[in-house]
């Protein structure tokens, strides 16, 4: 299996169809950007899309999130083909994304936004399984946290969990993660800094949050 990972970009703009035919199966509607959000990311400095092929086939993909301004990276959405689970693809992908990131842009925590498997659903298998998945690359839950997404489009969010992946941190404070949040609000989705979800985050929160 001859694996290629590529990023979108103009000049192969001819992949986007591709890509976002697996990006809308791959997650809840109200966890979605729209296709045009998606389109403007083409022409962001702050991001980049990535793409793994198997010869000319669209096989998955990760999102993530590169400002200057922010003290993280955000992998906002990484999915692999239904087809293609299993192969490795996904772990191959994660560790090409990362090196080629902390390369150009140099090392920052990566940060990562998945369901959580607390919450019953009919996916709960998958769930878990993506979860599992971080945690073997090496990514680790925010102990006693529950993150809630910034989206705003009129579905209810389902439960999440924000994951770090940074191989020296064992623990954040307080008020590491409340920068993190302010900047994920206001960066990456265009909410106010004083988001009344960002003090419901943080209300039980501890000083020191362990990463488990």
């Amino acid at each position: 299996m001859q694996l290629v990972t590529e990023t979108i970009c103009q000049k192969n703009r001819d992949s986007f169809d591709d890509f976002y035919a697996i990006y809308s199966l791959s997650f809840p509607h109200s966890e979605q950007k729209s296709k045009e959000e998606l389109l403007m990311m083409l022409h962001s400095t702050n991001y980049t899309i990535f793409i793994s092929k198997i010869e000319t086939q669209v096989v998955g993909f990760c999102i993530i999130f590169h400002s200057e301004k922010s003290s993280f990276y955000l992998l906002e959405y990484m999915a692999i083909d239904g087809t293609k689970r299993g192969l490795g693809i996904g772990s191959k992908l994660f560790s090409h994304v990362t090196m080629q990131i902390f390369s150009k842009y140099g090392i920052k925590p990566i940060l990562i936004e998945i369901d959580s498997p607390k919450e019953r659903s009919d996916e709960q298998e998958q769930r878990e399984k993506r979860e599992q998945f971080y945690k073997k690359l090496g990514c680790r839950k925010i102990d006693s946290f529950d993150y809630i997404l910034a989206i705003n489009n009129n579905q209810i969010t389902p439960s999440m969990e924000l994951l770090v992946y940074h191989e020296d941190m064992q623990n954040i404070l307080k008020s590491q993660l409340q920068e993190w949040l302010e900047e994920i609000y206001t960066l990456v989705y265009g909410c106010a800094k004083d988001d009344k979800r960002i003090d419901k985050m943080l209300s039980h929160a501890p000083q020191i949050l362990n990463l488990i």
